[in-house]
C-alpha cells in the first residue's frame, strides 16, 4: 500500500485533560494505524468534538468530517471507541451505511471492529445496541438519584429561588472522608421583601 488517507475522530462530552481525553484518543488511533497498516505515506485528518454528547450527530467536528468525506478521498475512519461516534442505534446505523456508500472503512480501536466483512458489520450493529442501552440506563439512574435527593431536601443546583440561598453542608461519611451537599436556606432580607409583597397584595 503506497498511500493511505486516515480520518481520526475523537469526542468527549466534557473536558478533563486525562484518561480518554481528545489527545489520548487521537494518539491511540495513530498507534493502531502504525501497527496494523504497512504504508509508506499516511495522511491524517483530525476531527474533534469536545463538550458534545453522543446522543445525536449534530456536532461541528462530525459535520466537517462528513462534508470533507463527500468531496475528497478518505480510506479509513478510525475512532477510539464506538460510542465516540454515537450512542444512538439509528444514528449509528445510518452513519455506517453512509460510510459504506462512500467506500470508507470504519475502525473502532477499543472494540476492534472491521466493517469490510459481513460478520464485522453485524457485530458493529450489535455493539451499537448495547451502547444505546448503556446511555439510557445511565440517564435513568441519574434521574432516579436526583429525585431521591430532592425528596430528602437536597438542593440540586440551578438558579436559586428568590428568598433563598444555596448553603453548603459538609459532613463525614462512615469512612471518615469529608463530603458535601447543598440545601436551600432562607435569605432573611429577600424573604422579608417577598412577605411584604404578598401582604400588600392581600
Amino acid at each position: 500500500m503506497s498511500s493511505l488517507v486516515v480520518a481520526i475522530y475523537s469526542r468527549k462530552s466534557r473536558f478533563t485533560g486525562k484518561g480518554d481525553s481528545l489527545e489520548n484518543q487521537i494518539e491511540i488511533c495513530r498507534e493502531y494505524i502504525r501497527l496494523h497498516f504497512l504504508c509508506d505515506d499516511i495522511s491524517y485528518l483530525i476531527y474533534e468534538d469536545e463538550g458534545y454528547s453522543g446522543s445525536n450527530m449534530k456536532r461541528p467536528g462530525m459535520s466537517k468530517l462528513l462534508t470533507y468525506a463527500k468531496d475528497h478521498k478518505i480510506d479509513i475512519l478510525i475512532c477510539y471507541r464506538l460510542d465516540r461516534v454515537s450512542r444512538s442505534v439509528s444514528d449509528f446505523s445510518g452513519f455506517i451505511e453512509l460510510l459504506g456508500n462512500m467506500g470508507i472503512k470504519f475502525i473502532s480501536v477499543r472494540e476492534n471492529f472491521d466493517t469490510t466483512t459481513p460478520m464485522g458489520r453485524a457485530m458493529l450493529h450489535i455493539a451499537s445496541v448495547f451502547a444505546q442501552l448503556e446511555r439510557e440506563t445511565i440517564a435513568e439512574r441519574i434521574s432516579d438519584s436526583l429525585r431521591s435527593l430532592a425528596r430528602q431536601g437536597y438542593w440540586l443546583g440551578g438558579e436559586t429561588p428568590t428568598g433563598y440561598i444555596s448553603k453548603k453542608v459538609i459532613y463525614e461519611d462512615v469512612s471518615g472522608k469529608k463530603r458535601s451537599y447543598y440545601i436551600l436556606d432562607l435569605c432573611k432580607e429577600e424573604s422579608d421583601k417577598i412577605k411584604l409583597i404578598y401582604d400588600c397584595y392581600v
